[in-house]
């Protein structure tokens, strides 16, 4: 963790580093830590469609299931083509209903 936070914060502050930071907090249950991780990535790259998802799911691991399906609803309507929104809808239709043409 030294090492990624010293990367995140000095070396190289950017997106993927804080992302990097984000997905080792989650490792470690540290879910207000990652939070914040993620929520710098996605502010240094608001596209970053993983930092994204990822939010969303540390959320929904910490019991926080109204914040979680808020972003997922904003990952899904940004990232419509993207494999976890795929897999959003198939895991959870009763949230997360596909679009029918």
């Amino acid at each position: 963790m030294p090492i990624l936070l010293e990367q995140a914060e000095h070396i190289q502050p950017d997106a993927m580093s804080w992302f990097q930071l984000g997905a080792a907090y989650g490792d470690l249950g540290q879910s207000e830590q990652a939070i914040k991780s993620y929520e710098k990535a996605l502010n240094l790259d608001p596209e970053y469609d993983l930092a994204m998802f990822n939010l969303g799911g540390v959320y929904w691991n910490r019991g926080s299931i109204v914040e979680a399906l808020d972003i997922w609803r904003r990952a899904i309507e940004r990232f419509p083509d993207h494999e976890l929104t795929a897999k959003l809808q198939r895991d959870f239709p009763q949230f997360f209903p596909r679009d029918i043409d």
